[in-house]
């Protein structure tokens, strides 16, 4: 006699915020990295046990960069550091290097290839105590090549560690060439390509289901209306002003549908909605959209006085029908997805996966003891859980537990993996549900998207851009390209990421990238728009970090010659001095950078600044020191022209002011301004970006997405001298 088989769904979440930042470089290295230690990987082991089916969701915000690499658009931060030849490696480089190339699992990524290991320990042991560029002297040519090699290799997964060319530098392991480097991202590129279309074969086949998430994977609940959060959590903060756009959420599901039936043929049955993140509103978007099915965390069922009392309704389909359109909704079973994710990672495989099957197995038995074996039609456990964030914790990136799982799989006959949508094209009977509670899959609330200083901060700046380029877009002035570009920008910031890593909850190495990162996509809008940026979005949302460019002051007074030469070693001594290595991206662009060091100090009626150059300074630029606070102005300073101009912004338009040529320019740029003509109170906060132009063109922002920031000095004498 057979028995009916516990229905089991896979789902693998795959997706990444957008990382390429305003120089077209991709900031950071993930899309790259997890797609070929993951993507290609995930697919291709799933290939090999065909009785295995699977749900695996694509936010099209993580595919269209993996295009980018593909089409060789795309280079990553980590990609450009690597390439150079290591003997032309810079010293602020070669530090880059050292602090950036060890950031990877220690025990699964590093410890396990001897020549990296050695590395490591080297860079761990020797010279703690010296300066960056000191002990990067300690790596020698070809110790840096090594790890140039060994950072990215490490990234490759275990299906794509086959493959001739990466099995030979795995065999070499040390001792790597020039050429190997090219060998390396030749082989990267070529992985890379074969992820959509194997993930297109796989759905053509039957054995995955492909779904998706809104395009640049927002909280929907929290775009369609973010005062939502108090409902999931009364007395969570919230921004002064609410932030509201149905249109925005409609939007990105509309235009994610659309991109997966442009790229794999098909509209998807179904949608992960981001962070598990449902409301009311939220379903009804989605039923509208005509979407079969969508799914959310268990964690949402803990309202429902049904589903306290059996513990089984979580595995039923629940039918939510609003405003004359049905959604099926799915939940996940918590413990076991989260069992993958951070417990079975140290475990033997095979224990692993026992343990999990016993598990699924002891769930088949409550829901017959409880319903009968008949019921099991209607039931089905989800495992959901993000397929490219856990397996570096796992021995092998986690192939061995994920073989072991499927081959499990495929022998159990009590188990059987299913689609969604086939599952529901067996007509298994829902329960109703009239309402849901909004939340997310953590603890079933939004509060880390919102609620903390930080997140609230982040809401802020999104709805004041928001309602900025909904007043540009009604003046009309934007051609249809530029203006579409703009709101990319804005539903871009919407992402889930971003709030991610703000507030007090989650922290990284990369929590300063990831501010830059967000503020970056806003100021975009206002450059789109030919309008100046506000002073907000230079300042870091992240405060846990030391920013340079705001805690560095003056200590005191000083009294340089203008003269355009350092006339003696303590005339700028009290100065407050900013380094242009840590302007964010030096390693990539010191090449490129005009600005050495930037200096500034006061006495008590002058604002006294000095530029150092790396190479002598062309006659032909222009300084422009663009003022955010107290209020937006220009001060640019024109060497050729012989002239300081100051503009304003009034309702009748920019107006210009031209003072006397204060400033020399020989070695160093010096320059005096009196504080009266920018008409500035003492204490006021003076903050501002140095912009260097040649030829009206912009060519180099100092810092990049920060402001300096400094008070004029309490007791300063703005009032002109008399004539």
């Amino acid at each position: 006699m057979t028995h009916p088989p516990l229905k089991l769904a896979l789902l693998w979440h795959f997706h990444q915020p957008v990382y390429r930042n305003s120089e077209g470089v991709y900031q950071m290295p993930w899309i790259r990295f997890h797609g070929t230690r993951d993507y290609l990987d995930m697919g291709l082991l799933l290939r090999r046990y065909p009785d295995v089916r699977a749900v695996i969701n694509l936010v099209p915000s993580l595919l269209t960069q993996l295009d980018d690499y593909v089409r060789g658009h795309a280079k990553d931060t980590v990609w450009i550091l690597s390439e150079i030849p290591a003997e032309e490696l810079s010293g602020d480089q070669r530090a880059h290097i050292l602090e950036t190339f060890f950031n990877a699992n220690i025990q699964t990524m590093i410890t396990p290839y001897p020549r990296y290991h050695q590395l490591y320990l080297k860079y761990r042991y020797e010279g703690r105590d010296l300066p960056r560029e000191e002990r990067a002297e300690n790596f020698g040519p070809q110790e840096m090549r090594d790890l140039q090699v060994w950072y990215n290799l490490t990234w490759m997964g275990m299906e794509s560690r086959q493959r001739p060319a990466i099995a030979a530098l795995f065999r070499k392991g040390e001792q790597f060439t020039e050429a190997d480097k090219s060998i390396l991202f030749a082989e990267t590129r070529e992985i890379l390509s074969e992820v959509v279309p194997l993930f297109r074969d796989l759905s053509r086949s039957g054995q995955v289901e492909l779904s998706t998430s809104p395009f640049y994977h927002p909280v929907l609940p929290l775009v369609i209306d973010n005062r939502i959060a108090r409902e999931s959590h009364p007395g969570t903060p919230l921004p002064p002003r609410p932030f509201t756009s149905r249109e925005d959420a409609e939007q990105q599901v509309r235009d994610s549908l659309r991109y997966m039936e442009r790229h794999f043929g098909t509209v998807p049955a179904g949608m992960w909605p981001p962070e598990g993140g449902l409301s009311e509103d939220a379903i009804e978007l989605l039923a509208r959209r005509q979407l079969r099915w969508t799914a959310t965390d268990e964690v949402l069922l803990r309202h429902d006085p049904d589903a306290a009392a059996d513990a089984t309704t979580r595995f039923r389909p629940h039918r939510c029908e609003r405003n004359g359109r049905a959604i099926s909704l799915l939940f996940r079973d918590q413990a076991l997805s989260e069992a993958i994710a951070y417990v079975y990672t140290s475990w033997h495989e095979d224990m692993a996966v026992s343990d999990l099957v016993a598990r699924l197995h002891r769930i088949r038995e409550e829901i017959v003891e409880r319903h009968g074996e008949e019921a099991l039609a209607s039931h089905v456990v989800t495992l959901a859980l993000e397929g490219d964030s856990c397996w570096h914790r796992y021995p092998q990136h986690g192939h061995p537990f994920l073989a072991r799982l499927y081959q499990r799989l495929s022998e159990d006959a009590l188990l059987d993996t299913v689609t969604l949508a086939a599952f529901l094209d067996g007509n298994p009977t829902h329960r109703p549900m009239d309402r849901l509670h909004p939340g997310s899959w953590i603890n079933g609330e939004f509060n880390i998207w919102i609620g903390s200083e930080e997140d609230n901060l982040a809401w802020e700046l999104i709805e004041e851009t928001r309602r900025f380029l909904v007043g540009i877009e009604q003046e009309g002035i934007l051609p249809p390209a530029a203006l579409e570009e703009a709101w990319r920008h804005i539903h871009i910031a919407q992402g889930s990421d971003w709030c991610w890593w703000f507030g007090n909850e989650h922290t990284s190495v990369h929590d300063g990238e990831f501010d830059e990162l967000f503020r970056e996509h806003l100021m975009r809008v206002y450059d789109i728009a030919g309008r100046p940026k506000p002073a907000a979005l230079y300042q870091a949302i992240r405060q846990r970090h030391f920013d340079p460019f705001t805690a560095v002051q003056p200590s005191g007074l000083i009294r340089p010659t203008i003269d355009g030469a350092v006339s003696h070693a303590g005339e700028w001594s009290a100065g407050a001095v900013y380094d242009s290595r840590k302007n964010g991206r030096s390693a990539l662009t010191e090449q490129k950078s005009t600005i050495d060091r930037f200096y500034l100090g006061f006495d008590e009626r002058t604002l006294f600044i000095r530029i150092d150059f790396f190479e002598p300074p062309d006659p032909m630029l222009e300084f422009v020191l663009d003022v955010k606070l107290p209020r937006p102005f220009q001060v640019l300073i024109a060497p050729l022209r012989g002239v300081i101009e100051i503009f304003e912004y009034a309702e009748e338009g920019m107006t210009k002011r031209v003072h006397a040529p204060t400033f020399k320019m020989v070695d160093v740029l010096e320059c005096a301004l009196p504080l009266h003509i920018l008409r500035v109170k003492p204490g006021d906060p003076l903050g501002f970006q140095l912009i260097i132009k040649r030829y009206g063109e912009v060519m180099e922002p100092f810092p990049h997405t920060k402001i300096i920031k400094v008070p004029i000095p309490d007791d300063a004498q703005i009032e002109p001298p008399r004539s």
